[in-house]
Order: C-alpha cells, then structure tokens, then sequence
C-alpha cells in the first residue's frame, strides 16, 4: 500500500522542518546533523512511494538507496556524538562525515542496476557489490553502537552527577526509535514491505520526540554560596599566603571584599585568576575537568540566570567585563561550578556532637587552606 511510505515522508518531512527551523534560529552542529538525518528519512520514503506509484527509474532507486538503509543511521549516531561530546567532535567530525558520505555516494552511484528487475522489484534491482555491502553493513552496525552506546553514557553520567535526566530520557527515545526502524527493516522478510513503513513513522516520531527532550532545560538547583566572615585560627596564616608564610598579592576581589570587612573569597580568586582569562575551548575543559561539562543550549533558565547573576555581582569590576566576553555556555558553567562546587563546602555542617545537642560548623574554606598551608611550611 502506498499509504504507509507517504505517511512516513510526511512524518519526516514536518520533523524536518521543525528541527531544520530550529537550526536556523539557533546553528548546532547536532540540529543541523538531525535535520539532515529526517531529510534523508523523508527522501528515502517519497523516493519508494514515487517509484511503487510512478514506475521505477534508476535514479528513484539510487535515491531510496543512498539516503534509506545505511546512511542516516550515520547521520543519527553522529548527531549524538555532537551531543554528547560537542568539542571534541568539531575537531575531526564534519571532514570525516563529508569523507565517508562521499565515499558512500560514489558506491551507490557506480553500483550496475538491472533493467529487466527494475521495473518489479525496485531499489532491490541494484547489484550490490562487497564494497557496497560492507560499507552499509559498517555504518548500521556502528550507527547503532553509538546510538546505543550514548544512552548507555548518558545513563552513567545522570546516576554519577544527578543531572542530565532530559539527556538520558532523550538518547532512550533515540535509540528506541533508531531500533524500531531497524526491526521494521527485519519484518519485510516476512514478504510485507509496508511493515518498514509503519516501523519507520512509529521510529522516527520517537527519535525526533528524543531529539526534542535532549533540547529541553534542566532545573538547576541553587545553592547559594556563603562567604564566611570568621576569623583564622591562631597561629594559622591567612589563606592569601605561601607554604613559606609569605603574603600573595590579592585579587581584585580580594580587595573588594577586604574593604568590606569580609574575608576573600579562595573560590571567586580561583574564578578570576585561572579561569576567566582562559578562553571559551580552554574554559569548557577546565571546567568539565571539575565535573561541570559544557551545555551548549543558547539561554539561561530562571535558575542559571540567578547562579549567574550572584557570581558576577561578586566579581571585580574587570572580572565582570571579562565574564560577560564570553558566551552563555562558559557563564553557566562557571556560575554552576562556583554556585555547586566551589563553593558547595561552605555551607555544610559537621554532625552534631552526641549528648551536646549542638553542632559543629565546618570550617570555612579559606580556613582549611590555611591550616593546609600552615602545616606544609612546618614541614
């Protein structure tokens, strides 16, 4: 029947277009991979539903083969990959997917078509010859590995992190609908070939569904830092100082909070002096290095914008223009590693002493380090 190829292509089609206008508003390297992935899904369906309406030509079928079996599994998992690893995958990704779709085009395009076959059975008419095989074989199998694999990571880093849930939930759905066209595939054995196309509608609408939640904010929750205003201990030197018990020159910030009255900030000096002269590449690995990896989603949520706005309001007036120079994925990482890192230990508190019925503060930070440094230069 007919039916089930065009419902198939109009599916892809409309989720082309969504995911292709959202690219156009807002570039990514995973949309723009996406979008190609539901054209290719949207041409491989027009391609059969024309030739079993229209008759088949050569070029009907060397359509449906170029962009149906093999290739948009690539484009999938690739788009993944830029999910998931944004700033590794720009290095290498778009020379080497340019290199195996044109090796994959020259393939299809030089494969014989059998004339006397055409007409009956279609795209089936073309001989496939080993190399044709191989690299379809190679780009399903390693498609699906990926796709796969990334819900396997996005599910190992949510239970390690506690965040990334709408991640996780999205590479499900992915990789749920990526093996949901593959099963389609494996029941026109069965000798119904419209099984393909209800498999593909079902599939595609859940890749684009997981496509869609990938995009959609986390909730951040805040944690306000505090700034302790409690003396050192005796004998202990300053947080400021060396092993030696010589002075270090303070950040501006320092500064600031010291005409204040308030003791400096070590995690806003460590914000000011190592991270924000790096730029965004540099600035992204630092802060992955402290388990804060980049989001690339071009807007704060409520919850980041306030993260963001309490770092800046703290920093020195330099610091702000440098915090503001770069982009919105380096400010939320550095406004979620300050706000639930760098910070997270100073507003927790000891367990309270048995029989006493009182806590014990913890130390504030800036403490601990001078007592670090403290004993260092005894040794």
């Amino acid at each position: 029947m007919i039916v089930f190829p065009v419902i198939s292509a109009i599916i892809s089609a409309l989720c082309f277009a969504v995911m292709a206008g959202d690219a156009w508003r807002r570039p990514r390297p995973d949309k723009l991979t996406w979008a190609f992935a539901f054209a290719m899904f949207a041409l491989a369906a027009g391609a059969d539903a024309a030739g079993r309406s229209l008759g088949w030509e050569p070029w009907l079928a060397r359509l449906y083969y170029a962009t149906g079996p093999a290739l948009v599994v690539g484009y999938l998992a690739l788009g993944e990959l830029y999910l998931l690893f944004p700033a590794q995958m720009r290095r290498f990704a778009p020379g080497v997917a340019l290199l195996l779709t044109a090796l994959w085009l020259s393939l299809v395009l030089g494969a014989p078509i059998d004339a006397e076959r055409l007409p009956a059975e279609g795209w089936e008419a073309i001989e496939r010859g080993p190399a044709l095989v191989g690299m379809a074989i190679a780009i399903n199998t390693l498609g699906t590995a990926v796709i796969v694999g990334g819900l396997g990571y996005s599910i190992w880093r949510f239970r390690r992190l506690d965040r990334f849930r709408n991640r996780m939930v999205g590479c499900a759905l992915i990789a749920l609908g990526t093996l949901v066209v593959a099963a389609g595939g494996s029941l026109t054995r069965l000798g119904r070939y419209e099984y393909l196309y209800i498999a593909m509608s079902i599939g595609v609408s859940l890749i684009f569904a997981g496509v869609v939640w990938t995009r959609r904010p986390a909730a951040i929750r805040p944690s306000i830092p505090v700034v302790s205003a409690e003396p050192a201990l005796t004998g202990a030197p300053p947080a400021n100082s060396t092993a030696g018990g010589e002075a270090l020159p303070p950040s501006s910030a320092e500064a600031d909070l010291m005409t204040a009255g308030e003791v400096p900030d070590e995690a806003l000096r460590f914000v000011e002096d190592v991270l924000l002269p790096l730029d965004d590449e540099a600035l992204t690995n630092r802060c992955a290095e402290w388990s804060v990896p980049r989001d690339d989603r071009p807007m704060l949520n409520r919850d980041e914008a306030r993260l963001a706005w309490r770092l800046r309001c703290r920093l020195s007036p330099a610091a702000r223009r440098r915090f503001d120079a770069h982009g919105v994925p380096a400010r939320r990482q550095l406004a979620v590693l300050h706000a639930e890192v760098l910070t997270a230990a100073d507003g927790m508190s000891a367990p309270s002493v048995a029989g006493q019925g009182s806590s014990l503060d913890t130390p504030p930070v800036h403490v601990i380090q001078g007592r670090i440094r403290h004993e260092a230069g005894e040794r």
